[in-house]
């Protein structure tokens, strides 16, 4: 375990700070806090164009006052808001969008995240390095953006609320470029205190310059606590018991520790959360690029019984692509996947398909590796297979999953809260290479989606991306496994917080949190 401390953890805490649990980010830059925890820190730092309500997900104005979509899905508008303001002091206008968006996309940046701007006029000549500005990004004036896109999308204003989209200073990030990747400076309601060390976690501090007129909060979304202090660890049950001793004041809860934080009350905060877990299957590598082949599978798993054992019963069984929080009342069951062992092992024994020796591949130390060997154990019982489970470190996994050639667990949780923003990463082929990590590939169901999203009437497009999903399960080129819950400790004693403690992506809502009188 590694972790930062200000003071004597034992001593008592000033009421004005949070201590919160988290992995180690992989950045904390805008343009790439890709993963869970650097996306975690940067809802504090930079601040978007639009937020999203924590509780219904549904688009606010943020540093755009309003925007408009053009009627034939090609042409975004924004109206940005005066008076917003970087870290450093300077006010923000459309023209640092043109370079922020540029920067993104340009190959030199690395960006995991670049590809949400792919659907930008320009994007394909800056990101092979033909050209250094995207040329469908304009500043009409100092406070009007326009963006203008190589195909429809009439969902693209919420893709403007994702943190890789939020406005950077060039004077700082090109002036020096390691010291703003240790530093970065943009646009939220907190800024780093101290440059960031890898390893000793991150603190923010509140930033008296922040515009505060973010309708994604009641209050204007700027916070009420000094400071957000974000304490790194390797282990989550040393979190958990760092929280059990007054060390931490969020943290997640261990599957395991699921039982013991049940009587906690409302200190146990249990949240739905638009997310999927998966098992996943490379569709162009023997012997999953047979259908047959991930049908088997998949009715071999007891998923069920993995619920009850890991997570205490308390996640619901994923029969289909798109968590609850995205279909509303559509409760349709579209894999038809039923546990039956003995029906799974005579399919392959019907189609002549030996059993097969391959690794079950994951990322260890997160609570994955108990469900893990029991998904196993049902696969090599049910099947007659030899899986043996391969757990790796998440930079190595991360590094892997873009060339998997074995079964592996995954998670999809939402970047913006969008019925595309799970099945456009995940199985349109344009995204191989990206985040869809079982390079599926299907000319019927890249059509529905890019149909849908030229849709401009929006019950017409829902209609296409459901049955863009239904495609999508009858291939099964992944198992859904349940939906996404997510489990914190909060500590209630310190804390006030007028509205949902955590939000539709299962992340605390800190802006939200104020000190106990």
């Amino acid at each position: 375990m590694t972790v930062t401390t200000t003071g004597s953890d034992h001593e008592a805490a000033a009421p004005s700070r949070v201590r919160v649990f988290i992995g180690e980010p992989s950045s904390i830059d805008p343009c790439n806090g890709f993963e869970h925890d650097g996306a975690l820190l940067l809802r504090f730092l930079a601040d978007p164009l639009l937020d999203y309500d924590p509780g219904t997900g549904e688009p606010r104005p943020a540093a755009a006052e309003r925007w408009e979509v053009s009627a034939d899905g090609t042409q975004v508008d924004f109206r940005l808001r005066p008076g917003v303001r970087f870290h450093h002091g300077r006010e923000v206008t459309a023209a640092d969008y043109v370079y922020s968006l540029s920067r993104v996309v340009r190959p030199e940046t690395g960006s995991k995240l670049a590809y949400h701007l792919a659907c930008v006029q320009g994007y394909e000549e800056v990101r092979s390095g033909q050209a250094r500005v995207l040329d469908g990004v304009t500043a009409m004036s100092p406070h009007h953006l326009r963006i203008r896109l190589v195909r429809p999308f009439h969902e693209i204003p919420t893709v403007f609320g994702h943190r890789v989209t939020a406005a950077v200073p060039a004077e700082l990030a090109e002036g020096d470029p390691e010291a703003f990747r240790i530093h970065p400076v943009s646009t939220g309601p907190y800024r780093i205190a101290d440059p960031w060390v890898p390893g000793n976690g991150l603190a923010l501090e509140r930033f008296d310059g922040y515009h505060a007129h973010n309708a994604a909060f009641p209050d204007g979304g700027g916070g009420h606590l000094d400071r957000l202090e974000f304490r790194i660890y390797e282990e989550l049950e040393d979190a958990y018991q760092d929280w059990h001793r007054g060390d931490l004041d969020v943290v997640k809860v261990p599957p395991a520790r699921i039982p013991d934080a049940l009587p906690l009350e409302e200190r146990f905060r249990r949240t739905p959360c638009a997310l999927m877990q998966y098992l996943g299957f490379p569709v162009d590598i023997e012997p999953f690029d047979n259908p047959v082949v991930r049908r088997a599978v998949a009715m071999a798993v007891d998923r069920q019984a993995v619920i009850d054992s890991a997570f205490s019963g308390t996640r619901p069984i994923a029969q289909r692509i798109l968590p609850p929080a995205l279909r509303g009342d559509d409760d349709a069951d579209l894999t038809g996947v039923r546990y039956d062992p003995v029906s799974a092992r005579a399919l392959l024994d019907e189609h002549g398909i030996a059993p097969v020796t391959t690794d079950f591949t994951y990322n260890a130390g997160l609570g994955h590796d108990s469900w893990v060997a029991a998904v196993v154990n049902q696969l090599n019982s049910a099947l007659g297979w030899s899986v043996t489970p391969r757990p790796m470190a998440w930079p190595e996994f991360l590094a892997w999953l873009g060339h998997a050639d074995t079964l592996f667990r995954m998670t999809w949780a939402i970047d913006y809260p969008s019925v595309d923003n799970f099945l456009y990463p995940l199985f349109h082929s344009a995204s191989i290479g990206d985040d869809n990590f079982t390079r599926y590939h299907n000319a019927g169901v890249d059509g529905l989606i890019d149909k849908a999203r030229a849709t401009a009437d929006a019950a017409e497009r829902h209609a296409l991306y459901r049955e863009a999903e239904t495609r999508i399960c009858d291939d099964l080129p992944l198992l859904p496994l349940w939906f996404g819950v997510q489990y914190h400790l909060v500590n209630l004693e310190r804390f006030r917080i007028d509205g949902p403690v955590v939000d539709m992506f299962g992340e605390p809502v800190l802006r939200l949190f104020r000190p106990q009188p």
